[in-house]
């Protein structure tokens, strides 16, 4: 599959919006800034949303051609899950090992649940808060997944009035079944992107701008505020500039090392560096250079666990799939 550029820029906006997000606003609401409140970057929790359009797009794309729902599963699979693991591992240990009064450690019946991904579902506490999105992401997996199996893709915009009908519904009334295995609170992102990507590579017309106008109102209904109708306005307003080729003069390389490391980041940011910053700011009196040496930090480690874990272990997993089947595929013949 192809690795476009912009999206990685679209993916280091996002993951910076997070870091800075949950570096000011969470951090002063766990515990406590003494810096003014309008220096916080509340706008910055919707880089999320950011996140689940580029999966949206991605996934739909990786689904293309000739591809197995066994290929499919493995390659999410050697994608999500050993980083993951590694990332809840480092954080598990760093939290414990701080004994910092005011951050919450974990027993080792928490940390085995996280290894699922799904401990949400269960209700059972996660080691970082920013897992809980993970949760959204791996049940889009599996519902196109099932797509996939049951050759539905390309019967994506009879899917796409079905699923928004089903959003808006669950934003108004709030449906009997939930919202977690359809994705009702957070599916207009995902499918957004899926229609993004039929605009940029598969003939889409005017009934994908419509349909991503019905995901824009989707999004707007299920976050009735002015704040969330313009974020959404601007995410979506970036998405078009990707797909209509504007953001390649944006492809700067900041953002593009940022989209590199977005994943283990994300993973890694939030609690380890609250104890890094609880830890600064008992020597460092200026809570802004607390803060930029906070993400500066969290940017380095997430760049040794991408450069030293995540990449050798993914090239690994690969590889070995890829010869397994070859030797496989020479044994039957």
């Amino acid at each position: 599959m192809v690795r476009l550029k912009e999206l990685d820029v679209l993916r280091g906006i996002a993951a910076l919006n997070v870091v800075v997000f949950h570096y000011t606003s969470k951090f002063r609401l766990n515990f406590g800034h003494d810096y003014p409140a309008k220096f916080d970057w509340d706008i910055g929790r919707y880089g999320v949303e950011l996140f689940f359009m580029i999966s949206g797009f991605v996934i739909f794309m990786s689904l293309q051609g000739k591809t197995s729902i066994e290929d499919f599963a493995y390659k999410r699979f050697s994608r999500l899950y050993p980083t993951y693991w590694i990332c809840v591992c480092l954080t598990f240990l760093i939290v414990n090992i701080s004994q910092d009064p005011k951050m919450e450690s974990n027993s080792i019946s928490v940390l085995l649940m996280n290894f699922t991904m799904i401990q949400g579902v269960f209700n059972i506490k996660s080691v970082d808060g920013a897992y809980w999105s993970l949760i959204p992401e791996l049940f889009f997996y599996a519902f196109m997944g099932v797509l996939f199996q049951m050759k539905l893709l390309s019967k994506m915009r009879t899917i796409a009035l079905v699923w928004l009908s089903l959003m808006i519904s669950n934003s108004l009334f709030t449906l009997p079944f939930g919202a977690y295995f359809l994705n009702l609170q957070y599916g207009m992102f995902f499918l957004a992107g899926i229609l993004f990507y039929k605009i940029k590579y598969d003939k889409g017309d005017w009934h994908e701008h419509v349909l991503i106008g019905l995901c824009f109102l989707a999004g707007v209904v299920e976050n009735p505020t002015l704040i969330c109708f313009g974020v959404f306005l601007f995410i979506f307003c970036l998405f078009y500039l990707f797909v209509y080729g504007k953001l390649e003069m944006f492809t700067w390389k900041p953002f593009v090392f940022l989209g590199y490391i977005s994943y283990p980041l994300y993973l890694l940011h939030q609690n380890i560096g609250f104890v890094l910053m609880r830890k600064l700011g008992q020597y460092i009196s200026n809570e802004f250079l607390v803060i930029f040496i906070g993400i500066i930090s969290m940017i380095g480690v997430a760049w040794l666990v991408t450069r030293f874990l995540e990449k050798p272990i993914l090239h690994f997993l690969r590889n070995y799939r890829f010869h397994k089947q070859g030797y496989s595929g020479s044994f039957q013949k």
